[in-house]
């Protein structure tokens, strides 16, 4: 609900909740109570706090999102470029300077010589397909030596043309 909702709906409760204290009042006095005197002080003391003027609410200003770095990519001409999350981007100059002077000739090494190692243990033996199929969802099904079974996918007919 609105603040100015709110207001409104006030101003007209108004003019009904005097209404009801101006007819206690008469009531009381003429002791022909319609309503007990302790709710009558309340209405009053309604009737008095909704004749006062309402507080104005602050407004509610939602804080001001900064934008992000959503990438960054070194162009081929050797440019920084940013992209932002608002969608903007930019180029912050050259990051990749030219190329060095060549370098100087270093030592020749010596032809490396070592001692053959041990063989290493046997390995395993290999996994073969022993079965292929293709089940009622249209997905191949691979039976290995292992005993274990992979679908790796659907399988659809080639098109006839």
């Amino acid at each position: 609900m609105q603040h100015s909702d709110v207001v409104e709906l006030a101003k007209g409760l108004v003019p009904y909740v005097r209404e009801v204290v101006a007819d206690t009042a008469i009531d009381v006095v003429a002791e022909n109570l319609l309503v007990p005197p302790e709710l009558a002080v309340r209405l009053k003391a309604a009737a008095d706090l909704l004749a006062e003027p309402m507080p104005v609410p602050a407004v509610y200003v939602p804080p001001e999102i900064p934008r992000r770095v959503t990438g960054a990519v070194i162009t081929r001409s050797g440019e920084l470029s940013i992209s932002y999350s608002d969608g903007l981007s930019e180029r912050l100059g050259p990051v990749i300077g030219p190329a060095g002077e060549k370098g100087a000739p270093g030592e020749r090494g010596t032809d490396g010589t070592g001692v053959k190692g041990d063989d290493g243990p046997p390995g395993r033996d290999g996994v073969g397909i022993v079965a292929a199929a293709i089940n009622r969802d249209g997905e191949l099904l691979l039976t290995l030596s292992d005993g274990s079974v992979l679908t790796p996918g659907r399988v659809t007919a080639a098109k006839k043309t």
